[in-house]
């Protein structure tokens, strides 16, 4: 499942009254492997919170590893592409 469809599916189950955790392992499972990439760490190192999806796919998480927070982003762009991002996040 790609990381667009699971942010949909979690705007659509929140919208609804919740059919799926934003906590599930397998949610979090992908961001972590998302995140890897951005921040450097590998994903088991890495802590998922604050999951937050909107209703067109796009969505914002916190990865925290090596003692550092980043906040990462997908954003989903025509023609059903994806693009993530992860930066240090603002103390």
């Amino acid at each position: 499942m790609t990381l667009l469809r699971t942010m949909l599916l979690i705007a659509a189950c929140t919208a609804l009254g919740g059919c799926i955790s934003a906590n599930s392992p397998r949610i979090i499972n992908r961001l972590k492997t998302v995140s890897a990439g951005h921040t450097g760490c590998v994903p088991e190192s890495i802590d998922i919170t604050n999951v937050k999806a909107a209703h067109d796919g796009s969505g914002t998480w916190n990865a925290t590893c090596g003692g550092k927070t980043y906040l990462c982003s997908a954003v989903a762009t025509v023609g059903h592409s994806e693009s993530y991002s992860c930066a240090p996040a603002v103390q």
